[in-house]
C-alpha cells in the first residue's frame, strides 16, 4: 500500500505533526517516535460466517472513528443473533 500525503506543503506537515502529538498528550499517549511510522493498519468486522461487513483503514494523523466500530460491531451482532433464531 502506498501512502500518499494530502500535501507536500512543509508548514502543513508541521501542523498536523504538532497537532497529532497534542492530541497524544492529552490523552496521555507517550512514544519515542522511533520506527516505521508510515505502516498503516486497520479494522474489519467479519459476522458469523466470515463475511466482511465493516472495515476501517487506518489514517495515519486521524482519530479512529470509534463510534462507527461500536455502531458495526453492534449492527453485525444483532443480525448474527437475529440469524440464529
Amino acid at each position: 500500500m502506498t501512502v500518499k500525503p494530502k500535501s507536500w506543503n512543509p508548514f502543513k506537515i508541521y501542523r498536523g505533526f504538532k497537532e497529532m502529538l497534542k492530541r497524544l498528550s492529552d490523552k496521555n499517549i507517550s512514544g519515542n517516535l522511533v520506527g516505521e511510522g508510515l505502516i498503516q493498519g486497520g479494522i474489519i468486522i467479519f459476522d458469523r460466517n466470515g463475511k466482511a461487513r465493516y472495515a476501517y483503514r487506518e489514517e495515519t494523523g486521524f482519530e479512529v472513528p470509534i463510534n462507527d466500530i461500536i455502531a458495526a460491531v453492534r449492527t453485525v451482532k444483532s443480525k448474527d443473533e437475529y440469524s440464529l433464531s
